[in-house]
């Protein structure tokens, strides 16, 4: 994704995410800036995220972020160590996220 598919996917979300709250609206804009995986994945701890991005305590950036999976902003994706780690959700882009899966041979 390039610097200006970032920024557009931003501008969307903005205009998508009226209605949540302030604290939300910082979640959804720091997962929609971050760097992606191809599955659309941020692979960054919810600490470092909240600490190093946000300034926030991890408690509150896990609390927020619970919402908007809960709501369908965000999905989660798969487990880092023990760090769960998120991508938006179709909400959030308008577009449903299909990652497709390989048959495995032996």
């Amino acid at each position: 994704m390039t610097t200006d598919d970032s920024q557009a996917l931003a501008r969307q979300i903005l205009r998508r995410s009226q209605a949540l709250t302030p604290n939300q609206r910082l979640v959804l804009q720091l997962y929609a800036l971050m760097p992606k995986e191809p599955s659309g994945a941020v692979r960054v701890t919810a600490r470092a995220l909240a600490e190093e991005e946000l300034g926030w305590t991890p408690s509150l950036f896990s609390r927020v972020r619970g919402q908007l999976v809960e709501e369908g902003w965000l999905e989660f994706v798969d487990k880092l160590s023990n760090s769960p780690i998120y991508r938006l959700g179709e909400r959030a882009t308008g577009q449903r996220t299909v990652i497709q899966l390989h048959s495995r041979t032996a």
